[in-house]
């Protein structure tokens, strides 16, 4: 046996050594309270907690353990769950980030779901019949409303609430000003929950959210990181705004008019340079300052089911019935 194998061998001993010390010590003394007490009434309850914490004060990893909402490599995850829009700026987000590494939006705590799906029929006003026929007109697979609890006990939770509250009214938001996709309609998102044969891959665009902040509870707060290619872009933004202001003020394009005119250009292009920047992750990430978020709060998303023209003309109510959409990557419903 070498030298290291009996140091190792000698630290195991030490170890298992300090342990049933540690553990001696904590019998007597529990054992001395117990007797103490109520002239040993107590002693078999105080062996049992003799390893317990007193107080039930948090020891060790435990003091470190934070919140964890789970990620999307697990299949048989069945959670409400809104998947992150398919864009560099949303998954490059560092507000955004507790969602990406969750693998989406999972709602943590079982929400209501109320669905509806309706078929609408036109009547054919027909002469001399004691019958009224009906048309078939079209199908509406009808709003998903969803209503549930969120409830925030660190920081951790704090800032997964600040993704839900931001992401959520970024999908009510079309791209505008100097997107690259200008002109384009909100993200389409994928809604799934509750297994294959309830809701899967469901594709669905948010058009309505609410979240309601008590006045009758507690307030958390917590770091947030904002992108500092924003940050350049906001200060661009307001430099620019506040020059065409002085050049309209003034007047003309000569002169002080000029110079401003000219350094509202300058800060337009300069904000346009962070904005693209930022749409690819560039630019790092700067102090958001201190948020505070209430540790119960309710929510309610509106999701409308979206499917284009060319999914809906290959659409088979035969395959529908027996099932062949389940483990479809588009889902119907």
């Amino acid at each position: 046996m070498g030298l290291l194998d009996t140091l190792s061998g000698s630290a195991n001993l030490l170890g298992a050594g300090t342990s049933a010390i540690r553990t001696a010590t904590n019998m007597s003394a529990a054992i001395s309270t117990a007797y103490s007490s109520d002239g040993g009434g107590n002693v078999a309850a105080a062996l049992r907690a003799v390893n317990l914490p007193a107080a039930g004060e948090a020891v060790g990893d435990i003091l470190s353990a934070v919140a964890t909402f789970g990620g999307d490599a697990n299949a048989n995850d069945w959670r409400a769950r809104l998947s992150l829009a398919n864009w560099t700026s949303f998954k490059s987000s560092p507000v955004l980030k507790p969602l990406k590494d969750a693998g989406g939006l999972i709602l943590p705590y079982t929400p209501k779901i109320t669905i509806a799906s309706s078929a609408s029929y036109q009547p054919i006003d027909t002469v001399h019949t004691n019958y009224q026929f009906q048309a078939f007109k079209n199908s509406d697979p009808g709003h998903i409303q969803i209503e549930g609890p969120m409830y925030v006990e660190d920081a951790t939770q704090g800032l997964y609430w600040i993704a839900m509250v931001h992401y959520l009214r970024s999908l009510t938001k079309m791209f505008a000003g100097n997107d690259s996709k200008a002109g384009n309609p909100p993200p389409v998102i994928f809604f799934n929950a509750y297994g294959n044969f309830v809701f899967k891959n469901v594709p669905v665009v948010v058009t309505k959210m609410s979240i309601t902040m008590p006045n009758d509870c507690d307030y958390i707060g917590c770091n947030v990181v904002g992108s500092a290619a924003g940050e350049i872009q906001g200060v661009a933004d307001s430099l620019g705004g506040l020059a065409s202001v002085g050049a309209g003020l003034i007047g003309g394009s000569q002169g002080i008019g000029g110079i401003l005119n000219g350094v509202s250009a300058i800060a337009g292009g300069v904000g346009q340079v962070a904005g693209l920047l930022g749409s690819f992750g560039i630019g790092g990430t700067a102090s958001g300052g201190v948020a505070h978020v209430p540790t119960k709060s309710t929510y309610s998303i509106t999701l409308q089911p979206i499917y284009s023209r060319n999914s809906a003309r290959n659409f088979s109510l035969d395959r529908f019935v027996t099932g062949g959409y389940l483990n479809n990557s588009f889902g119907y419903i």
